[in-house]
């Protein structure tokens, strides 16, 4: 609102004053300014007579201030109109630090002079401040606040939330102390029985439900009470007088002794708005180049986002002769008339783009559950979309609080945050090219889950062959093991996730659970969620494609209601990597830029992410969305990665349950188990019939992997079975 106000009184004040304002102007301003700073050195306006004595009087030494401040808007008017527009906010707020320079003048006055009376503000500044002395400090100290509410409204409004959690936990606090004498005198002047029933009634926090609901009834109607701490009696443990900042919003997660990190470490940004104008020239390009083209739109519907605003076009009805002989055309609404076809919109994308004068272009028709065709162009003033502005939302809150994984993607074409549930997903797909936000995307779901859960209800295994994107969080107690670097160590995790996984499913059978949440409500030891994070998955498929796809896609048909949740990562979007049956158990997937259609198609089996913009522009498909949703990703800076991850690893929480997954190392290792004696039977009997036998010969026959196949020629050759004449390159040949 004050924005708009503001741009309203630039725009007046412009189309007045440019058209008086010169250089002759400028210069005689000046002129006077400099007359009027030479008085400062002189008290004594009797040089000027009555007149110039009444003008000292009137503003006193704010009349330096005030007149630097005119001649800086009025030559910004006359010279550069266009950055008052863009900074409108500044220049309101500069007045209001005028008008606190003058109350602190009024508060200063000499011993003698003109100034005497009313200060070295003048009449102006006594009227503004306010005779006496605390009046004008209040007004002063408002201006400030108006100052920062301004430039920094988020900022401004989170230290006052902050201030105002202070004064009620003090306030509460006091309260807290007269209930304890309350209680001493009552347990001292009662009987033992007595005593003890009164004093379980009054402890703080278990009883006393007429004080407990007038608490939480002050603190929801303040709206903070996920900040809200009462300190607990000494004979408490310490982890528990530490309040979590989500204690009176997480209703079905059980508590804990960890604390969960808060918002304030996350870095806070800024929103920047378009211009009315700006999306009103643009709206009447769009129907006007239709029109031109014979086909007659009109745009409904304008949502802002972060990088594109949506237009939502409404068809419009053919114009028809109504007779032969009439030249005058007329619109038809009845029922012999007939809208404008969809796809005579469509095929004018590259006249839109010409007349907008933009290639990226994406038109959506329609658009999911409204009957519009959304038409999606660059947004002349994007803005980075930060984490801490997801989090702070309702939408994540609201599925954190039912017991989830909340997991942020970013903000949508309307700027509306974008917040999924791991749970119901289950698993996610990410893939794109190089440099479109893929990585920053990852950073950004891990982090939004170490904000929402605790390491006693969620675990996290970490692959990352690049060795630089994930290995900032090493040291999470999330942390099952340190974030694995070397592909070779993957397959014996793998390995040890399956035995996990049907270790799980043993107990819920015993249970009489079909899913880890019944089984957390009946079990005294609770499991925890397992979430695993690959970075890259083409390296992981290169090296041993056939077992870890085998590994993956077991993981992905039977890990959801044991609790195990898979994030795969790529930016080959191949058919190598991203195969039919990981697609066919993955159906949320993530799509950034890409470099072709094909590429789109593999991700998300259509196109549209060719069209993309690159750095966080997304598209979005899961299993309750029929088409993909935009998306603008949420950006990250290392410095807020690495408090997070500070947070935690200073935190000294209850040891947590140990998941062993090394025991199927040796496993993965000695692949002669009872499955192996059989391949290498097969495998000798083909030594015994082939003249020349390699590695890819054994993956062809027996149908197994690489890695295996190499395995099974070492153990041939350990047993002399391998052919004479057969060279070492031979075996090696894939």
């Amino acid at each position: 609102m004050a924005s708009r106000l503001g741009n309203l009184l630039v725009l007046i004040s412009a189309k007045t004053l440019r058209g008086l304002v010169t250089r002759r102007g400028l210069g005689l301003m000046a002129i006077i300014f400099f007359v009027l700073a030479r008085t400062v050195f002189n008290l004594d306006m009797s040089w000027l007579g009555e007149v110039g004595e009444e003008i000292w009087l009137f503003g006193g030494y704010g009349w330096i201030p005030f007149i630097s401040w005119s001649i800086a808007l009025l030559a910004s008017i006359r010279f550069w109109p266009s950055m008052l527009k863009h900074n409108a906010k500044i220049w309101i707020a500069s007045f209001v630090f005028l008008a606190s320079i003058l109350t602190a003048l009024s508060l200063f006055s000499p011993d003698v002079g003109t100034l005497s009376i009313y200060g070295y503000g003048g009449w102006l500044g006594q009227f503004i401040g306010g005779d006496p002395i605390l009046l004008s400090l209040g007004k002063m100290i408002t201006f400030m606040m108006a100052i920062l509410l301004l430039l920094a409204p988020q900022w401004t409004a989170s230290k006052l939330r902050r201030f105002s959690l202070f004064t009620l936990n003090v306030i509460l606090s006091g309260v807290r102390k007269s209930f304890i004498k309350t209680k001493a005198l009552i347990s001292t002047s009662m009987k033992r029985s007595s005593s003890k029933t009164i004093s379980d009634n009054i402890e703080i926090g278990t009883g006393n439900p007429s004080f407990t609901g007038r608490l939480k009834g002050v603190v929801s109607v303040i709206g903070f009470s996920k900040k809200m701490a009462v300190k607990q009696p000494d004979s408490v443990d310490m982890a528990q007088q530490k309040t979590s900042p989500e204690q009176e919003i997480f209703k079905k997660v059980k508590p804990s002794k960890w604390i969960l990190p808060d918002a304030e470490l996350l870095s806070e940004g800024q929103i920047k708005s378009v211009p009315q104008e700006t999306l009103g020239k643009m709206s009447r390009i769009i129907e006007e180049t239709l029109a031109d083209h014979g086909v007659q739109v009109s745009v409904e519907d304008v949502r802002v986002g972060p990088r594109v605003i949506r237009f939502g076009i409404v068809p419009g009805w053919i114009r028809r002769y109504t007779d032969a002989s009439s030249t005058k055309l007329k619109e038809h609404q009845s029922n012999d008339a007939s809208r404008v076809k969809v796809q005579s919109i469509l095929s004018r994308e590259q006249d839109l783009s010409l007349a907008l004068k933009t290639a990226d272009l994406r038109i959506e028709a329609p658009v999911p559950g409204e009957g519009l065709v959304g038409l999606e162009v660059p947004n002349p003033s994007p803005y980075r979309v930060y984490l801490r502005s997801i989090t702070e939302h309702s939408s994540f809150k609201r599925i954190a609080a039912r017991g989830g994984v909340p997991i942020t993607l970013g903000k949508g074409t309307g700027g509306e945050p974008v917040t999924e549930d791991l749970l119901s997903l289950p698993h996610l797909l990410i893939a794109g090219a190089t440099g479109s936000g893929k990585s920053v995307c990852v950073n950004a779901i891990i982090t939004s889950v170490l904000m929402a859960n605790r390491p006693d209800r969620l675990r996290m295994i970490m692959v990352d062959p690049k060795r630089v994107e994930l290995t900032p969080f090493n040291g999470l107690p999330h942390l099952l093991k340190p974030v694995i670097v070397d592909t070779e160590k993957v397959l014996p995790m793998l390995g040890g996730l399956m035995k996990e996984l049907f270790r799980r499913y043993k107990l819920m059978e015993e249970q009489g659970v079909r899913n880890i949440e019944g089984y957390n409500k009946k079990a005294k030891e609770q499991i925890p969620y397992l979430l695993l994070v690959v970075d890259e998955l083409a390296d992981l498929m290169m090296s041993a494609r056939f077992e870890v796809e085998q590994s993956l896609v077991r993981l992905a048909q039977l890990g959801r209601a044991t609790g195990i949740h898979l994030i795969l990562c790529t930016q080959r979007p191949s058919v190598n990597v991203v195969t039919g049956l990981l697609k066919a158990n993955i159906a949320a997937r993530v799509a950034f830029a890409v470099s072709s259609q094909v590429d789109s198609r593999v991700i998300l089996d259509g196109a549209g992410a060719e069209k993309l913009l690159g750095k966080g522009d997304l598209l979005f498909l899961s299993a309750q969305s029929p088409k993909p949703q935009r998306i603008q990703g949420t950006f990250m800076f290392d410095e807020e990665i690495e408090r997070i991850v500070g947070f935690w690893r200073d935190q000294e929480g209850p040891p947590l349950v140990d998941i062993d997954l090394d025991e199927a190392q040796d496993l993965a290792q000695n692949p002669w188990d009872a499955s192996g004696d059989e391949l290498l039977e097969k495998a000798r009997a083909l030594a015994e019939h082939s003249e020349r036998l390699s590695p890819s010969l054994l993956q062809r026959r027996l149908q197994i992997g690489y890695s295996k196949a190499v395995d099974l020629m070492e153990a041939l050759e350990a047993e002399d079975m391998i052919p004479e004449g057969m060279s070492v390159d031979q075996k090696q040949v894939f």
